[in-house]
């Protein structure tokens, strides 16, 4: 298993509930808070030696870039 599979498996870095609450404080649609969550979390993953906070790392780079937008 890779780095990657274990990230979006894991219950920490994918949980549903915080791309929920992400869209409702951004009052963004939560499909596109969901693509752009999985598209970081995969992005930062395929480098990452320790995936521990991978949730809370790419929880930022996603209201960020909503917040771009």
């Amino acid at each position: 298993m890779t780095s990657v599979d274990r990230a979006l498996s894991d219950q920490n870095t994918n949980d549903p509930a915080t791309t929920e609450a992400i869209a409702r404080e951004l009052e963004t649609d939560i499909e596109l808070v969901r693509e752009i969550y999985r598209q970081e979390l995969t992005a930062l993953a395929s480098d990452a030696k320790i995936t521990q906070y991978l949730g809370v790392l790419v929880s930022k780079r996603v209201r960020m870039i909503l917040r771009q937008h």
